[in-house]
């Protein structure tokens, strides 16, 4: 950072936190103060060399794969507009990292230098790890870019976002009034930096705290302040130190000895929380690349209307789709941790491939289907997808590809059904299928088939061996086939003492 800039910050956020403090008794030059000015001299260069690698490896990618301008019109849209677009759709990244980084172990190391800090104010917002603010900037302004937003627009975006990043750390007694549901204030972020209980994994979004009231995560309660900050881990408090730190914690979770576990599974069968979390990593950033995919589609679409038959019906499939896949995003990075797990490699790759085994259509040209086929069979993807997205709606933070025990779920679809969600995905491939049309297609969903009954099965062992009840809820509920019993399935799947 430009050391005039520093100076100018100093001048103005220094008396204002002496003329408005919300903690009047924290001195100017609190405790930590020099090392986070180092952050502030020493981490930018840090910061703009990591991600300038990775921008310059992504765009280039990027471009390789959609052109150099695949979104023209959003450059031509008027300022305003591009602005407000730009600090949407950058603050929802936002959030995706900043929640990512509270749920994956290995990432939360590097952010947990950030939440060090334990008396705040302006010049603490720059304590934040390279490593850290690489991966954040990555998923929050890359999007913005790709998307062709202007220059001016992008300047504003990125000067508006940091003045607010100042003003959120801030010793300020500053409130936004109703506004405080809208826009990101200090009071909201002090709650996210608050070392108490009950503010824990709150308050993710930068700019527009919106984003936590609708996904579930707003914490602000009424005429209460936090009364430390800080985490519970053993962070070291200098410069070089914390630079250090998350790679050391990290080696030492590596080579951490094995703790046994009780009244779950063997520790051969236990989930192990990296595993767990490159997991979590691993499916948001390919569901992320179909859902990107996606919204190009429905650009498309809707750029090349005219000359597309049926085009509002495949818009809606469209869009039906991109909804299930913004779901699934959702709930992956909500997901409660794992109780326990399939032991071995088959049910992972089984999990894996009965997963993105229909993407092999993508590559295969599909055969040219009738106009009253390719209406039924996208009504049929409509209708699968729909019921997919309220399945899962309701498997909620248990939501997992892998054989993995989360929390049982028994009411709603899954009081007609055991694995509602195969059950309406089948309806969804089906589709996809009669869409494609050609012989491979029905080869490929057939293999597809098969491999969700046997995840199915895969999951009915864990489950069993993690929750005593789900025996008598499986006595009382089908596996796969709303009101039909198969018998070779469900002996299958059960074991000998608890058949009927």
């Amino acid at each position: 950072m430009d050391y005039t800039a520093v100076f100018i910050l100093a001048c103005i956020f220094i008396p204002l936190e002496r003329l408005l403090p919300l903690h009047a008794d924290q001195p100017t030059l609190r405790r930590d103060w020099a090392n986070d000015l180092l952050y502030v001299l020493l981490n930018g260069f840090l910061v703009r060399a990591g991600f300038t690698f990775v921008a310059a490896l992504f765009m280039g990618g990027f471009t390789h794969l959609f052109g150099a301008d695949p979104t023209p019109w959003v450059g031509d849209l008027p300022l305003w507009a591009q602005v407000i677009g730009a600090i949407v759709i950058a603050d929802i990244g936002y959030y995706t990292a900043h929640r990512i980084c509270h749920s994956v172990p290995f990432l939360w190391k590097f952010h947990a230098v950030h939440h060090s800090i334990e008396e705040m104010d302006w010049l603490a917002t720059h304590r934040v790890h390279p490593m850290d603010q690489i991966f954040t900037n990555t998923l929050s302004l890359l999007p913005v870019w790709c998307l062709g937003f202007s220059l001016e627009a992008l300047i504003i975006h990125q000067a508006l976002y940091q003045i607010q990043a100042l003003l959120l750390h801030s010793n300020l007694k500053i409130t936004f009034g109703p506004l405080k549901w809208l826009i990101a204030s200090p009071e909201y972020h002090h709650w996210h930096h608050a070392n108490e209980r009950d503010a824990y994994d709150r308050n993710f979004a930068a700019q527009l705290s919106i984003i936590d009231v609708i996904a579930g995560t707003v914490f602000l309660p009424f005429k209460r302040q936090p009364k430390a900050y800080g985490v519970n881990e053993p962070v070291p408090r200098h410069y070089h130190q914390q630079l250090v730190y998350p790679f050391a914690a990290i080696f030492r979770m590596l080579n951490q000895p094995r703790q046994p576990q009780e009244n779950i599974m063997s520790q051969s069968q236990a989930t192990k929380p990296l595993e767990d979390s490159f997991g979590k990593l691993a499916m948001l950033c390919i569901f992320g690349y179909f859902a990107w995919q996606q919204v190009q589609s429905i650009i498309i679409l809707l750029t090349h209307r005219a000359e597309i038959p049926l085009w509002g019906l495949a818009l809606s499939a469209q869009l039906v789709s991109a909804g299930f896949l913004a779901v699934i995003l959702f709930y992956t990075i909500t997901r409660l941790p794992p109780r326990s797990s399939a032991a071995g490699l088959a049910p992972r790759i089984v999990a894996v491939t009965g997963t993105f085994i229909m993407s092999l259509l993508i590559v295969m040209p599909p055969d040219a289907v009738s106009a009253p086929m390719r209406m039924f069979s996208t009504l049929i993807i409509i209708v699968g997808s729909l019921l997919s997205m309220y399945c899962l709606h309701q498997l909620g933070r248990s939501f997992s590809i892998m054989a993995t025990s989360r929390e049982l779920k028994t009411q709603g679809s899954y009081s007609i059904v055991r694995h509602p969600l195969y059950a309406a995905e089948v309806l969804m491939i089906l589709g996809v299928v009669l869409a494609h049309g050609t012989g491979f297609a029905f080869g490929v969903g057939a293999l597809w088939l098969v491999l969700q009954v046997r995840r199915a099965q895969y999951e009915e062992a864990v489950l069993r061996e993690t929750f005593p009840e789900y025996a008598d809820y499986a006595r009382r509920v089908p596996m796969l086939i709303p009101g039909l019993r198969l018998a070779w399935l469900e002996d299958s799947v059960t074991p000998k003492g608890q058949r009927a």
